[in-house]
């Protein structure tokens, strides 16, 4: 059996926004050991201060976001469609759907991806969406 005490991730989640509990990891995280596992990723994000991650999406990969704590926007950028997703809120954003997240003061975000593995392709950023990710 396989576990991360809860207060290692706390520990973790302190020092990095991002931090990983499971997946084929390529790059070692410093602060917390990982269970290696070849089908999913697992980790947690967390946002000490208002910020926005790089638009992108994921060329295999169907990535599951549950909001532990906070609030986050995602922009579906072909659709041109946002949506708002505070506390237990779980949302699903499949393979190829290019979108952009930015979140406010102390969110917390659980994610699963399934399979595993950095298949992240970034995208270019218009004039409309760079001024979306800089306000709330």
């Amino acid at each position: 059996m396989n576990f991360i005490a809860g207060q290692k991730i706390f520990e973790a989640l302190s020092k990095s926004y991002r931090v990983y509990l499971c997946g084929d990891l390529k790059s070692p995280q410093s602060d917390l050991q990982w269970i290696d596992d070849k089908q999913l990723e697992i980790g947690i994000s967390y946002y000490n201060q208002f910020s926005a991650d790089k638009p992108h999406f994921h060329k295999n990969a169907t990535e599951y976001n549950y909001v532990l704590k906070g609030t986050t926007k995602l922009f579906i950028i072909d659709e041109n469609q946002e949506y708002t997703f505070d506390s237990g809120s779980l949302f699903v954003i499949p393979p190829n759907l290019k979108y952009a997240t930015k979140h406010v003061e102390d969110t917390q975000i659980l994610f699963i991806k399934a399979p595993g593995g950095n298949d992240k392709q970034l995208i270019d950023i218009s004039t409309d969406l760079e001024a979306w990710l800089q306000m709330w």
